[in-house]
């Protein structure tokens, strides 16, 4: 049985918009852990909706497999 890949998985991560937002906030995190001075990205309302809409679509697959 071929894997799925990530994006496809992942709902966090199916959303163009979500993703880059999400991959940003992840390389602005690591660069201040080894010391590099780095702005976060702006989490903006429509972001917010769309990660509480990823996170419902996480939580009812989680639900479906178990």
């Amino acid at each position: 049985m071929p894997k799925k890949p990530l994006i496809e998985t992942n709902p966090y991560l199916r959303d163009p918009e979500l993703r880059k937002f999400l991959i940003e906030r992840s390389v602005a995190s690591s660069s201040a852990i080894e010391g590099v001075k780095v702005t976060y990205p702006k989490f903006t309302k429509r972001l917010q909706k769309k990660m509480r809409e990823a996170a419902a679509a996480a939580q009812k697959a989680q639900d479906k497999n178990r």
